[in-house]
């Protein structure tokens, strides 16, 4: 019954993580523009907020996009069909841990805020065999912006995910699992307060007028609310980090 809340906490949301178009389109401009068609496969494509934009980023890209939600797979084939490029992107629903794709068979693999699904250093092993040669791999990935966190920001992100590490340490599994890091950046707050957070709270205002009197729905949405709250108190401890790197 929780997972039901929590839909309900993320419905309507284009982006379900922290991210925005300004990001999507900084950490793509590092990957050179060819001439020529390229194949991209969109990881964890969510609602496919990304996918759209990569189409448009890429005109001459055919786009796999895989998540393991049929709702938000179903919402990107009507949003790529209401913009005309649904003959570029195919949309499936495939687990990140089942890919059925021919080994050496994409250009770019494209991650925002899902790598951790798999674990990064994971992900970085188990993708890499579809990339093709000096194919690239671009993703965001949380990370600690310090070496010394907050003890609230270190207990929560170190139960909830055990690889968080600084972007350094980050940059170093990169290179040590056959990648070149050609470029790194830090999601700027406005990704996380303004392209997220504002939008989910609306979410979790709505449903306390409507849930007032059921404790398993206001345990979600404080559960929800209270993730919002660290990051007000801590996030310059943390934020999402893309990583563009090369295959070797």
């Amino acid at each position: 019954m929780n997972e039901k809340y929590f839909f309900e906490a993320f419905d309507g949301l284009e982006r379900l993580g922290p991210g925005s178009e300004a990001s999507t389109r900084k950490a793509a401009s590092f990957y050179p523009q060819q001439d020529q068609p390229i194949r991209i496969l969109d990881v964890g494509c969510g609602n496919g907020a990304s996918t759209l934009l990569l189409a448009d980023i890429f005109p001459n890209a055919h786009i796999t996009a895989i998540d393991n939600s049929e709702t938000s797979i179903q919402k990107l084939h009507d949003q790529a069909g209401q913009t005309g490029v649904s003959e570029r992107i195919e949309a499936m629903t495939i687990s990140m841990f089942d890919m059925p794709f021919e080994e050496e068979s994409f250009d770019l693999i494209w991650s925002e805020g899902a790598i951790y699904i798999a674990r990064f250093t994971n992900g970085l092993e188990d993708w890499r065999k579809f990339l093709k040669p000096g194919g690239w791999l671009i993703c965001s990935e949380i990370s600690w912006l310090t070496t010394s966190p907050t003890t609230k920001a270190k207990q929560f992100w170190e139960s909830t995910y055990d690889q968080i590490d600084t972007v350094e340490a980050k940059i170093s599994q990169i290179q040590t699992r056959g990648y070149l890091c050609e470029a790194h950046f830090v999601l700027p707050p406005s990704d996380w307060t303004d392209h997220y957070y504002l939008h989910l709270e609306e979410n979790l205002r709505d449903m306390r007028k409507k849930y007032e009197h059921n404790s398993e729905a206001m345990h979600v949405v404080e559960e929800v609310q209270s993730e919002i709250d660290l990051y007000r108190s801590t996030g310059e401890d943390y934020s999402y980090v893309f990583y563009v790197m090369k295959k070797q």
